[in-house]
Parts: structure tokens; sequence; C-alpha cells
């Protein structure tokens, strides 16, 4: 059974990419341990789901998994880095890599 259900909003912005993107992320994570999954609104006004662990270190985190829900690639990498709220992770749009900044609010 699940440790850990989470429900939070996520807040974002797409640094390096021609088109726009959704910026408003509902989202829902389970966790037990390290363990995570969950699913979320994505920044192509999908839903994706996702898996992987998630790495504490001294002060911040790191989740590294897959995830799905994108146009171009049926199941993609995952890696995001979180300090107190705040995250960011790389993003892929056709042969460009940008950023994407955010800001999670947990209910």
């Amino acid at each position: 059974m699940f440790k850990e259900i989470i429900l939070s909003l996520a807040l974002s912005n797409h640094v390096g990419f021609d088109n726009s993107y959704n910026e408003i992320h509902p989202h829902i994570r389970f966790k037990t341990d390290n363990t995570i999954s969950g699913a979320f609104y994505n920044s192509e006004r999908t839903i994706s789901f996702y898996t992987g662990k998630e790495f504490t270190f001294a002060t911040f985190t790191v989740d590294i998994g897959i995830v799905t829900g994108y146009y171009d690639v049926k199941i993609a990498p995952m890696m995001i880095i979180k300090k107190n709220n705040f995250f960011i992770m790389p993003g892929a749009e056709n042969k460009t890599i940008g950023l994407v900044f955010g800001y999670e609010h947990i209910f």
C-alpha cells in the first residue's frame, strides 16, 4: 500500500522553446519509500503518467523515471530537480532542448 498520496498544483514557465505551452498542472503522486508514480495534466494539454525513484540529498531532491503522454514520444525519460517546492527540469521540442522552471503547491 502507498505510504503517501500527494495532491498538488504546479505552475511552470518554459524557457528556450518556440511554442507556447500549458503552465498549470494539477498533479497526484503516490509514494512508497523512494518509489514514486502519479499523473498530471502536462504542458501539451494531455494527461501524463509517470513512475520512478526520488533521491533525497542534503538540500534538494531529484526525481528520475519515465513519463508518458507527449505527442512526439510514447515513453520519455524524466528528471526533475526540486528544492522548497521550486523545480527545474529539461524539456524537448523537436530537436530543441529547453528548461521548465516551476513552483508546486502541495495541498
